[in-house]
């Protein structure tokens, strides 16, 4: 552990109109991380302490700061009065950085006063040793530069709606509305007629080979028959307004033709439709109430005339209905991979079938009795299952992910087939089995006391034959042999995929998705069914392939979670929002702002505070720069810029939150970039304008990047004029601007992209240099004649 002592500073920041009198000088505490290697064995730490004397700071290492010790030496430095500000270089912020304030808090420093500079996942992780100390100490000095003129801010506080909505209506969703109607008012909304998601198709359920009826729906009529839960069914939501803790949602309800609170399921209606349009989706349907196919509808009326509840309306529509919510639980779940894409399946074909198909054979929803067929009706007496279809698959057409449920769920089917006969053979190809759970590897084990043969190898290609049976080619790794085998059904086990609208449910809550598709958890390990959106939480499926246990686990978590966030009654907002330090009237930040935060009073500008979303779009707005935002004016960014680059020419990327979290992925995968990239995060690219990118030239910057990765249209569709201004504006310089949109999935676009731009800047500073250097010497080849002529 080192410590070095202040000395005096050198540096001056009169410009900056929040900076501390000389009277009394910050006194700023650097804390630096070792975290166990992950960042000193690539950065040598003592070096960077040693560059930091200068800055007037006290500096002290740690091996772990995020530890009772480290906590502990900066919370006695704060509570001793050593230290006034603290900049702790470490993981990302969006691990620790609540954390650490919260210690602040108690020792008595405002939380604003302490802020992390990313060292771990945006340099140690992400560089070799080459030219990372330099980056280190410029991101340091940037972060010093940027804590002396910070200012102590106190956050917005707003009542939250004690309200929440459920988005899915599967065994994840209803345990999270159960969870939770206790305490809190509950909406469960579900797109299918009916609640139970796939597992209300499922027959048995692994490892205990119980009914999944029986599991699931004594919790779907307890859901219906609660009173703080209200349930509807085939419901999307359409638009979302508002913040966190305040959300005004608009649901879109489709048609049943049927009212739910009025059907008695007497069965009257069916009886007497001569097309079989009106039906029961299934016996333990809940709701239970019947429902119309219009596209088998005559619309004769019989079931309008026979229904003794008037029930039945041909002429429902589409209706919409709005809400307000606090909080929100995504539990949509997922569909199966469309297995037509992988062409040597041949599927669809007779008796080829996906595992989920096979399911419904034998579920509560069967059409066929709950009896396992083939096309003709017989029993098939030799079945295939196929795992990893379209799972681990990483030639482009299908998923590189293992799907984790397929193993155990081929191995309880194939027990089910050896059950309704004895001498049926069934057969599973994998690439590898996985038993990971608890007494998995117990069923397997009896899955092969069973006789289920199993073979590993890869499936070539499934042949469909003129007798409707399939033709199996594949390849025996354990044996070293390939093999042909004629089964009387083929199931494929297909990966899981998030389901259809995930995408357009996400960029509605702003919540950002993975690379493979399904929701982003704020942290894998430490908050698993939290996003980004901190009123926003997931369960399920839609966080990845799992099976009943880890759903209905993180159906109680996301609720648990929930009751802590509107527990507290109230959520603090951001307080860094814009303040209008001078005013003409003129009204053009008014007009720019999406999201009509702000307003004429008397001729001034007006801010809403709990409006304002701190996107900071009106301060290039204000022809007069009357207009900054709080802890990120245009001379706190310029200090900054200038202090990262006073360590050597760098690209500066502007970088918004969710880009950021692209970023930090990027060095959680270890996807290296440049050394010459550094990232100056901002609550929005639009805070920016021409005088803080020409600052950032002016100090040194070989090029400027602006990266946003919000889905916001609000802002988006204003980035490329934003871009185009800049671009005009700072073309004196000569050198290279470039704006790029990356949501937080595509952390490898990302990594490409700061690649391809140092190196394009690279080259253009080098083509400079060279010019320059070229008229140094022309200029004094010129002036030596003269010279010796004088």
């Amino acid at each position: 552990m080192q410590e070095n002592e202040p000395t005096p500073n050198k540096e001056t920041t009169s410009d900056n109109e929040l900076q501390k009198s000389e009277n009394t000088p910050a006194k700023i505490g650097v804390y630096l991380c070792r975290c166990g290697g992950n960042i000193s064995d690539v950065v040598d730490l003592q070096a960077v302490a040693e560059s930091l004397k200068k800055e007037n700071v006290t500096v002290n290492i740690q091996d772990y700061l995020c530890s009772s010790m480290g906590q502990g030496k900066i919370n006695n430095d704060i509570e001793k009065g050593r230290v006034d500000r603290v900049v702790l270089g470490s993981c990302s912020p969006k691990l620790h950085l609540e954390t650490f304030r919260g210690m602040a808090k108690k020792a008595g420093l405002n939380p604003n006063l302490l802020e992390i500079s990313n060292i771990r996942e945006q340099a140690s992780w992400v560089h070799d040793k080459a030219g990372v100390d330099s980056k280190v100490k410029g991101l340091m000095r940037g972060a010093i530069a940027r804590m002396r003129s910070i200012e102590p801010l106190q956050p917005l506080a707003k009542n939250l709606v004690d309200r929440v909505l459920v988005v899915g209506g599967g065994i994840a969703g209803i345990t999270a509305a159960l969870e939770l109607a206790d305490d809190h008012e509950v909406i469960l909304i579900e797109k299918q007629p009916y609640l139970g998601g796939h597992m209300m198709g499922l027959s048995k359920t692994f490892p205990t080979m119980d009914c999944s009826q029986c599991i699931l729906t004594p919790k779907m009529v307890a859901a219906h028959n609660h009173p703080n839960i209200t349930i509807f069914t085939q419901t999307e939501v359409t638009d979302v307004h508002g913040s966190p803790g305040d959300y005004t949602i608009t649901l879109k309800h489709s048609p049943r033709y049927v009212d739910v609170d009025k059907c008695t399921s007497c069965s009257a209606c069916s009886r007497k439709c001569p097309t079989g349009a009106i039906f029961l989706p299934f016996a333990q349907a809940v709701p239970q109430a019947y429902m119309i196919d219009m596209s088998k509808c005559s619309r004769c009326g019989a079931c309008v005339k026979v229904c003794p509840r008037g029930a039945v309306n041909l002429d429902a529509k589409e209706e919409e209905s709005k809400l307000s919510v606090g909080a929100v639980v995504i539990a949509t779940g997922f569909e199966p991979f469309d297995l037509s894409a992988i062409e040597e399946y041949n599927y669809p074909a007779p008796n080829l079938l996906t595992a989920i198909e096979f399911e419904d054979m034998l579920s509560a929803k069967s059409k066929t009795g709950m009896r396992l067929q083939r096309t003709d009706g017989t029993f098939p007496e030799k079945v295939a299952f196929v795992l990893c279809a379209g799972s681990r698959d990483f030639t482009g057409r299908g998923k590189k992910y293992c799907s984790k449920v397929c193993c155990i769920y081929s191995q309880k089917q194939a027990q089910l087939i050896k059950k309704m006969s004895g001498d049926a053979e069934a057969w599973i190809f994998y690439i590898d089995l996985r038993s990971s759970g608890r007494r998995f590897e117990e069923f397997y084990c009896h899955t092969q006391e069973k006789g289920v043969n199993f073979v590993r190898g890869k499936v070539a290609e499934i042949i469909p034959g003129p007798d409707n049976t399939l033709m199996v080619q594949y390849e025996d790794t354990n044996l070293g042999m390939k093999g042909r085998e004629v089964f009387d059904m083929v199931v494929l086990c297909p990966a899981l995929v998030p389901s259809p609208g995930t995408k357009e449910l996400a960029d509605k809550l702003g919540v950002p998705l993975g690379d493979d598709g399904f929701i982003e958890e704020k942290h894998v390990k430490l908050d698993p069914v939290n996003t980004l959106n901190q009123s926003v939480f997931a369960a399920g499926c839609i966080l990845g392939p799992k099976d009943i246990h880890d759903s209905v686990t993180e159906g109680i978590s996301s609720a648990h979670k929930v009751s802590q966030f509107l527990g507290k009654g109230m959520i603090l907002i951001p307080p860094e929002k814009p303040v209008i330090l001078e005013c003409n009237g003129c009204g053009d930040c008014v007009k720019a702002c999406p999201y009509n935060a702000l307003g004429l009073e008397n001729g001034k500008a007006v801010l809403s505070p709990l409006a304002c979303t701190g996107c900071g779009i009106c301060v290039p707005a204000c022809p007069i720069k009357g207009i900054e935002v709080k802890n990120f004016t245009r001379n706190q960014l310029k200090a900054q810029v200038r202090a990262i680059l006073s360590e050597g020419a760098g690209v500066i990327v502007f970088i918004d939150p969710y880009a950021y979290a692209a970023a930090d992925i990027a060095g959680v995968n270890r996807k290296h970039y440049s050394p010459l990239v550094r990232f100056v995060s901002v609550p929005s690219i639009h805070i920016l304008d021409a005088d803080v990118v020409n600052a950032a030239f002016e100090s040194g910057a070989s090029g400027v990047m602006l990266i946003e990765g919000t889905t916001d249209e609000k802002l988006t569709s204003r980035s490329d004029e934003l871009y185009k201004t800049l671009k005009k504006e700072t073309r004196k310089h000569k050198k290279p601007l470039r704006y790029s949109h990356i949501e937080t999935a595509q952390y490898e676009k990302l990594t490409d992209l700061l690649n391809v731009f140092a190196a394009q800047a690279g080259a253009k500073a080098e083509k400079r240099s060279k010019r320059d250097k070229d008229k140094e010497e022309s200029a004094e080849g010129a002036e030596t004649p003269q010279a010796l002529k004088n």
